[in-house]
């Protein structure tokens, strides 16, 4: 399970208004306007960090959605370590 409030690098306890101001210096730092000089890869790479962004952002910022998403994060039991942190490293070191 992603969780969104490192996606954003905020704390839990992150109000409204850091919610936004993080989406917005995050999606400023990937958006593809702002690659004019990046490689195919950094763009491709920018582009899924901007969409993980934009999804962390639609949760956090929707109170409904981001009082189901503590609850159901907070309940999280981890039963493989291993694949969880293979799945951790895909996010952020992802070939494709």
């Amino acid at each position: 399970m992603i969780n969104h409030f490192s996606v954003l690098g905020i704390k839990p306890n992150a109000n409204e208004d850091d919610v936004k101001k993080a989406y917005k210096r995050l999606s400023n730092r990937f958006h593809p306007d702002k690659l004019l000089g990046a490689s195919d890869d950094e763009k491709v790479h920018a582009e899924a960090q901007l969409q993980r962004v934009r999804n962390a952002y639609e949760v956090l910022s929707n109170p409904k959605l981001k009082r189901d998403f503590v609850k159901n994060f907070s309940n999280v039991i981890v039963t493989d370590p291993a694949a969880a942190m293979r799945e951790l490293w895909d996010q952020f070191y992802s070939i494709n």
